[in-house]
């Protein structure tokens, strides 16, 4: 059926049921609701193209990401997209994923798909300490959600998980199971996450009076091989002989990691030392990924409700596109430590 046909069917103007549709305020509720009960009996869509035309919107939104060369896009990406997708859908909207190469183009091929203007609005994933990619979207006039904050650009509208808070959790955890040489695998520094991660990891070893020496840093990507490359140097670094009479003090009893994947590496690279997960070294992960459940022994880990975080930015961006200031219009999420058999009393207690 037409819009047409349905205006007649209604006894109102073309006009009247197209604005209806398209969520104009200047239509009385009653007869917007009218309009949209007799739509959806029949089973009414409009045109996409003169939707565009009409409202002046695509009906479709773009969760960004930017990934190096060699890498790919994990679960936690897919996560967000979905929680995004769901609350987006019940808006009439559509979810794209689109990735960007980082580097010299990642820009320029942000600015053209832009030029598109293919979708309504952009949530931005994984951001940096200094975003230029949030600078282009203010510059261009887009709305736009982040998913993590910034900490040098202009406010805008964001969702983040309290990363200080986790490896405050993860690291105090350990420190009460008794280590005292915890090694903290996160992600690169420029990434936020891995910034206020850090943050959380040093104020809890600082609050304990730990020794900062024996509790080293580390940055690599978040992936699996990363986190097994970079246990492995630990423990070759650290001489983690555990089944040794006499221990060498500097040995690492534990490692806190950024990501679960991290953590299934670091995981790995203990058992290739010959040495037991959660008894000899204790490993923590973050996301609560579906790997880290399953694996042996199961990973202990920080939730942070990450399918919630996609619906909780689609749900700012709407409000965004709907008229509202983006002052306000920021989220932090709660994050839990789930307790598993990867970390355990520390054996030199």
């Amino acid at each position: 059926m037409s819009i047409a046909a349905l205006a007649e069917s209604l006894g109102i103007s073309t006009s009247t049921v197209s604005r209806a549709l398209n969520g104009y305020t200047d239509v009385s509720a009653k007869t917007r609701a009218r309009v949209e009960a007799a739509a959806k009996a029949i089973g009414y869509q409009p045109h996409p193209v003169a939707h565009r035309l009409a409202t002046g919107r695509t009906g479709a939104i773009a969760l960004v990401s930017s990934v190096r060369a060699g890498n790919f896009l994990d679960a936690t990406f897919a996560a967000l997209l979905s929680g995004a997708a769901e609350a987006l859908r019940e808006q009439g909207y559509f979810a794209l994923s689109v990735v960007l190469p980082t580097g010299e183009d990642e820009l320029a091929e942000l600015s053209r798909f832009l030029d598109g203007r293919l979708v309504d609005g952009i949530l931005l994933a994984r951001t940096r300490t200094n975003d230029p990619r949030v600078a282009l979207l203010q510059q261009r006039g887009v709305p736009f959600v982040t998913h993590g904050r910034t900490q040098f650009n202009e406010p805008h509208a964001w969702v983040d998980t309290d990363n200080e808070r986790a490896f405050l959790l993860a690291t105090e955890r350990l420190i009460g199971l008794g280590h005292r040489r915890i090694a903290f695998i996160n992600g690169h520094p420029n990434m936020t996450f891995a910034a206020l991660r850090e943050q959380g990891f040093r104020q809890a070893i600082q609050a304990h009076g730990l020794d900062a020496a024996a509790c080293p840093v580390r940055h690599g990507e978040v992936s699996a091989a990363s986190g097994e490359q970079i246990a492995a140097e630990l423990i070759a670094s650290h001489a983690m002989d555990m089944r040794a009479e006499h221990r060498n003090v500097s040995q690492i009893t534990a490692i806190v990691c950024a990501t679960d994947a991290i953590a299934l590496g670091a995981m790995a690279a203990i058992r290739r030392a010959g040495l037991t997960v959660g008894r000899e070294v204790s490993v923590i992960g973050y996301g609560n990924t579906e790997a880290g459940l399953y694996a042996e022994p199961p990973l202990t880990t920080i939730d942070h409700a990450i399918v919630d975080n996609g619906r909780h930015l689609a749900d700012l961006l709407m409000r965004q596109i709907n008229g509202e200031p983006v002052q306000g219009l920021t989220r932090l999420e709660p994050v839990h430590l789930i307790a598993r058999q990867s970390d355990g009393p520390c054996l030199d207690t």
